[in-house]
């Protein structure tokens, strides 16, 4: 009998075969039966030449063994957890083999060697899809070899599919906060799968239907092979650490931080040898701090200097951590729908693929980092009132009133019993709350009037969700103007929410415009609008990004989640 190896398993697909696994005793037997019957009936052919029936014989053994295997507690979980796929899958084929024929591999199995052989292109690993033993059986005559090929292409099969539709590490073994939640997403079932591809008229198109479709994953799809082609003619010198250089100043750096940007297309030309730190060179390396997520102000200090100095080797990595992404969350976005990009402190209206509106925001901090999911915005609150989170209450606001009992008075906080609609509101100056615990603080409810000092503006947006984060207006402004935009406790701040508004009210009514929503505001009256359909919002960390025109974006990672990523994708 033989062996199913190399099989190149990762820890993260354990989750495929729950359903399998905890099934009973019987139910697993049952499943062997007529493996061992069909083994019994068919012995006598175990001499015969390669023919259907031998096949069949060998099939039968094989998955046979591969049950035994995964049913042993003392065999190697790692090498065999999609084992019991395979007795799930032929049982359903009668026992006849997907790929091979007596002849040899079928047109099908030429479709996915190829699709095998080009993962990389996605980013994926294709030695961990069995390429290279699939190659040395691909002429395999005997029944043997070519059971074995037609386990490893349903192997295979199973492995690709699964990271085209969930992404390598998106699991239930890595960090859950690492990946966008949708509100319901399907669960992942090889033999559907199976079964849907062989019946689909074109495999080819069905298997590049399992990866995302929209623009995000296309672009930087697209960037992969730019990259890996500027490592391949050796990528780019590192500039030495210096004094910052200004512009028009002179700095024996000038010519290699020319070729540098050069080489990444942030400049035509590299010929000449000047020291000066021209106007030309300028505009390049501003283009290029608006593009790694820097204050785009000319000045070449070490921030700019270091994301220069980044090996091409890295930002390769970091593209493919990125299409990962992508893969591991909801693959159709919608035909309008409103994207925030956490690390890269962005929010995109997008209608029909195509970019409407765009806006700078602010997210979490690290110590209360917003989350990442995907939900729907289903109304609009004007002149909204901030009920202000426990956590809040009791770690911030506990200690400011201790020190000024006027506090809730000066920023126009009501404060009231408890949490009930029954709650009866109470004067601050009634409390020495200096004898107030931080339990009792959480205990109170405290709510901002609307107003020009509310926390949360003029207006807010809301998808209502466990998170209870929700987009919102800010009185605080000039934090847009920073580069680095991590301010928040978790909820998502923006710089113009009249145009986000504007943008999802878009074609619902005609006697929306601009000035209505200020009237509004201008009554100073709690007002909530509905949308007539709720719109998508996707809340993602994408600290690459492509845009259609082959500009490439690189963004601090602010949560350190790219490094969390790396070690489950490139452990190898």
């Amino acid at each position: 009998m033989h062996n199913l190896s190399p099989l190149n398993y990762i820890p993260s697909r354990t989750s495929l075969c729950n359903s399998f696994n905890k099934g009973s005793r019987l139910q697993k037997n049952l499943l062997i039966i007529p493996f061992l019957l069909c083994t019994i009936l068919l012995y006598p052919l175990a001499g015969l030449t390669t023919t259907a029936e031998k096949l069949n014989f060998v099939l039968c053994d094989q998955i046979e063994q591969c049950n035994a295997e995964s049913s042993d507690s003392q065999t190697d979980k790692k090498s065999n957890n999609l084992k019991p796929w395979l007795g799930i899958i032929y049982a359903r084929t009668d026992l006849q083999p997907l790929w091979v024929t007596k002849d040899g591999p079928g047109e099908k199995a030429k479709i996915l060697l190829s699709v095998l052989k080009n993962s990389d292109q996605d980013g994926l690993v294709p030695k961990q899809y069995n390429v290279h033993r699939i190659t040395s059986l691909w002429n395999g005559k005997t029944a043997e070899e070519l059971i074995e090929l037609d386990t490893l292409l349903t192997l295979s099969f199973i492995m690709y599919t699964h990271d085209a539709q969930k992404g390598r590490a998106n699991s239930s073994n890595s960090n859950p906060a690492l990946f966008i939640k949708a509100e319901s997403a399907p669960a992942f079932d090889a033999g559907a799968l199976i079964k849907t591809a062989f019946s689909s008229p074109d495999l080819n198109q069905f298997l590049a239907g399992l990866l995302p479709s929209h623009q995000y994953y296309k672009n930087l799809r697209t960037a992969l092979p730019r990259y890996r082609n500027l490592a391949a003619a050796g990528g780019w010198s590192s500039v030495l650490p210096g004094k910052t250089i200004h512009p028009g100043e002179q700095d024996s750096r000038i010519p290699t931080i020319r070729k540098r940007l050069w080489i990444e297309g942030f400049i035509q030309s590299s010929t000449t040898e000047t020291r000066v730190y021209d106007e030309m060179l300028v505009q390049a390396v501003t283009q290029f701090q608006l593009h790694h997520g820097l204050s785009s102000d000319g000045v070449i200090g070490k921030a700019t200097l270091a994301a220069m100095n980044i090996p091409v080797e890295k930002k390769i990595k970091q593209i493919i951590l990125n299409l990962d992404r992508w893969r591991g969350e909801p693959h159709d976005l919608g035909k309008k729908y409103v994207l925030v990009n956490v690390a890269g402190f962005t929010l995109e209206g997008i209608s029909n693929d195509t970019v409407i509106l765009e806006m700078a925001v602010i997210v979490g901090t690290q110590k209360h980092e917003t989350p990442l999911f995907t939900d729907h915005i289903q109304y609009i609150d004007f002149n909204p009132y901030w009920n202000i989170p426990p956590s809040i209450a009791r770690n911030e606001m506990l200690s400011e009133l201790i020190k000024n009992p006027y506090y809730l008075n000066s920023n126009h906080i009501r404060l009231f019993s408890d949490k009930t609609s029954a709650a009866r509101e109470i004067n601050p100056l009634s409390i020495n709350w200096k004898q107030v615990s931080r339990r009792k603080m959480g205990q109170f409810k405290l709510r901002q009037d609307p107003g020009k000092w509310n926390a949360l503006g003029a207006i807010k947006f809301v998808f209502p969700n466990n998170y209870n984060v929700y987009m919102h207006d800010t009185p605080a402004q000039s934090l847009f103007q920073r580069s680095s935009r991590d301010f928040s406790h978790g909820c998502i701040r923006l710089s113009n929410p009249l145009k986000l508004a504007e943008f999802l009210l878009d074609g619902v009514e005609k006697e929306w415009p601009m000035d209505r929503f200020k009237k509004i505001i201008d009554t100073g009256k709690r007002t909530i609008l509905r949308l007539p359909t709720p719109i998508p919002v996707h809340i993602t960390y994408q600290t690459v990004k492509s845009d259609q025109n082959g500009v490439i974006s690189f963004y601090t990672d602010i949560y350190d989640r790219d490094q969390q990523l790396e070690q489950i994708l490139f452990k190898e």
